[in-house]
């Protein structure tokens, strides 16, 4: 069950299920409203333990060229 806190006023939030589009909302309200931040997810050590399982992809980055002279 996602949740979220803030450390400075101990304000939490929690959604049930894994629908996190209300957890997100509830956090960017709190900032607005108290200017705290950051405001964390309690959850993210296990999104970051799944980011690290996760092969790269080997999909050929873009590079960008020199800009243009033209005047």
């Amino acid at each position: 069950m996602p949740s979220a806190y803030c450390g400075e006023c101990e304000w939490q939030y929690r959604v049930a299920g894994t629908d996190t589009g209300d957890l997100s909302r509830a956090m960017i309200d709190h900032f607005v409203e108290t200017g705290h931040s950051p405001v964390e997810r309690r959850d993210a050590a296990d999104r970051l333990a799944t980011d690290e399982r996760i092969a790269p992809s080997d999909e050929a980055t873009e590079s960008i060229g020199e800009p243009s002279k033209r005047r």
